[in-house]
Formats: structure tokens, C-alpha cells, sequence
């Protein structure tokens, strides 16, 4: 009887216990979207109409691996643009500040339309302050909810899942910096440039730098640059190892200035690149190598007497081994710039 009692009192001493307290767990930090894909919350560059003035601006000069520009207006606002003539979705913004280990997570991109341009202010002047770094820590930005960031202080990329993120995102091999131009006599005299280029000049080109970009940054490229036969300027084959460097200045090349040509398919040198509204056009259905290519050979020093610019009697070249390359990716739609996803077809 006592063994009976005693077990009792145990069960209910061990029913009596309290319970420890859940402890609460605060919200986890979000990283805020925006959206930038209507006329309420998105302005439109290279739209007809616009001042050539404007069209040809220095302010948007942008670096090819980062086609998905934001830059730092002041201190307390930056400017997101898309110089791509597609819709981009599902893009994440990385803000790096000086003295900071990680990029943190600035804010989510449900959309931004092609050609689309917006200032906001940082989302930390007025609102949460709390962010994500790329690994996924806690950062607190409540430091600069006052001041902002200074300008110089800052630097911004984009990161993303999607094939079309993936692939622009894959750009950054290159080291081009873009402009586009509208060129006269008093700056190159020649009679071979297009007067009063159009905001579709530039909407068509932004494209197609976009996927000669894409051509050059791909391994089947280099892999078929450096297996063809290639002669330099004094028509003797380069070695594997000329072919390398020529293939590197390519991807190293820095600001390119881009103009309209007339009369002639294609003008090249040093920084410049002309192309007429024909290769503009054709790029998305069509092996545009045998002109861009041939200019590109002249902008990294290659004249008509190499086959980095014109193929030799028996079809062996630069513009050759390139032109496969471009047609295959054509053929299996694997370019980021086609034509189901430009966004103006009346341009096409």
C-alpha cells in the first residue's frame, strides 16, 4: 500500500511541473521587393522622341556584366536601370559598402521592364534597417539611417536564379564599358555615319552588344578561336599563343563607343564599333560574325591582311570560327537576346 502511494505522489509531482517557456522568435529579416515594370513606378530609357542629347549621355555609359545598372545618385538615393531590351525578373541587388566583409542583400527585383530606369531612396533611410549579407547574417544599417552612404563609399551588383540572370550575369568575363554615339565629320571625317540616330539605333544595339558579349564570353568559343588557323598581319599563322592574346584583348577591351555606320556594313578601331541598321536588325535570326567580328579583329589591332578580319582563300578566320559558334547558339535559342523576349518587335 505505502509502495502505491509513493508512486502516486510521483506521478503527480512530475504532472505539477511547469513548463519551460517557449521563448520567442523574432520575425526573420525579409529583404523587401520592388517592382519597376509599369509607367507609375518606372521611367524609360532609349524611348522615340527622346533628345539625342540624352540617347548618347555619358550618365549611361554602363560596364557589360552589369546590364542591370544601379549607381549611387547621393547619398541617400540610387538609380536602378536595365540597359538590356528585355523584361529581367528575379533579380537580387547587392550592395557592398567600404569596410563591410560581405555584400548585403539591398532589395528584391520582382521586375523591371526593358530599358526601364527609377530613383529610390534606400529603403533604410525611412524603413527597417536590418538586412541580410549574402551568407545569410544579420547586418544592421541603422548607422547610416541619418547620413546615407557617401557616393564613394558604395558599389552595387546583381545576382539571380533564372537562365536570363544566369546568363547576363555570365557578361562579367568581359571588361567592356558601352556608349552609344552619334558620330559627324568634325569627330571622325568620314561620310559613313548615320546623322540624327534613332532611339531604335540603340535599342536594337544594346541587344545585339549584349549577345556578341554572351558569344565571346562562352567556352566553345575560345575553344574553336584558338583550334582555328588564324594569320596576323603579316599573313603568317598565329601561334596558340598569339591566339590567346588576341583572344584576351577581346575580352579585355574597355570603353567601346558605338555608332550607326552607313554606306559600309561595319567601322572599327581602337575603341570605336560601327555597325549599320541591316546587322542591327538581322542579329537575332541571323550570323551577324562575318561583319562584327571583323570589326572587333580591327579594334584590337588586326588589319585586312589577317584573317581575324577577312577569311583566307580556303574560309579559315576569326569571323569564321566565330560565325559557327553564333549560328549553333542561334539554332538552339540559347543567346539572352531573342526575338521572344525583345520587347518592341516593331523595331525587328
Amino acid at each position: 500500500m505505502k509502495k502505491i502511494i509513493y508512486l502516486s505522489l510521483i506521478i503527480l509531482t512530475i504532472g505539477c511541473k511547469k513548463e519551460k517557456p517557449t521563448p520567442v522568435v523574432p520575425d526573420p529579416v525579409t529583404t523587401i521587393q520592388y517592382n519597376f515594370d509599369s509607367e507609375s513606378n518606372s521611367g524609360l530609357m532609349f524611348k522615340d522622341g527622346e533628345s539625342m542629347e540624352l540617347l548618347t549621355s555619358e550618365s549611361r555609359r554602363y560596364e557589360i556584366g552589369k546590364v542591370l545598372r544601379v549607381k549611387a545618385v547621393n547619398a541617400t538615393t540610387i538609380e536602378v536601370a536595365n540597359f538590356a531590351p528585355v523584361d529581367i525578373a528575379g533579380a537580387t541587388i547587392l550592395l557592398t559598402i567600404e569596410g563591410q566583409p560581405k555584400p548585403v542583400k539591398l532589395f528584391q527585383i520582382g521586375k523591371i521592364r526593358a530599358h526601364g530606369v527609377q530613383e529610390i531612396k534606400y529603403s533604410f533611410i525611412e524603413g527597417e534597417t536590418k538586412f541580410l549579407d549574402v551568407d545569410g547574417g544579420e547586418v544592421d544599417l541603422a548607422q547610416y539611417k541619418t547620413t546615407g552612404i557617401p557616393t564613394d563609399k558604395v558599389s552595387f551588383d546583381f545576382t539571380g536564379e533564372t537562365d536570363l540572370i544566369k546568363k547576363l550575369k555570365s557578361l562579367s568575363k568581359l571588361k567592356w564599358k558601352i556608349k552609344y554615339h552619334e558620330y559627324d565629320t568634325k569627330d571622325i571625317p568620314t561620310d559613313n555615319w548615320k546623322d540624327n540616330i534613332e532611339a531604335k539605333d540603340i535599342r536594337r544595339f544594346s541587344g545585339l552588344i549584349i549577345n556578341l558579349a554572351y558569344l565571346f564570353q562562352a567556352e566553345e568559343t575560345k575553344t574553336a578561336f584558338l583550334a582555328e588557323p588564324i594569320t596576323g598581319n603579316d599573313k603568317v599563322l598565329l601561334t596558340t599563343e598569339q591566339k590567346q592574346a588576341a583572344f584576351k584583348k577581346i575580352l579585355d577591351m574597355s570603353n567601346i563607343n558605338c555608332g550607326v555606320a552607313v554606306n559600309v556594313s561595319g567601322l572599327g578601331g581602337g575603341g570605336l564599333l560601327g555597325l549599320a541598321n541591316h546587322v542591327l536588325k538581322d542579329y537575332l535570326t541571323a550570323d551577324i560574325c562575318f561583319i562584327a567580328v571583323h570589326e572587333v579583329g580591327h579594334m584590337v589591332g588586326f588589319s585586312h591582311d589577317s584573317s581575324m578580319t577577312y577569311p583566307t582563300a580556303d574560309n579559315r578566320g576569326a569571323v569564321v570560327a566565330t560565325g559557327i559558334v553564333y549560328k549553333d547558339m542561334l539554332a538552339k535559342g540559347q543567346l539572352p537576346i531573342k526575338p521572344s523576349n525583345y520587347y518592341l518587335p516593331g523595331d525587328l
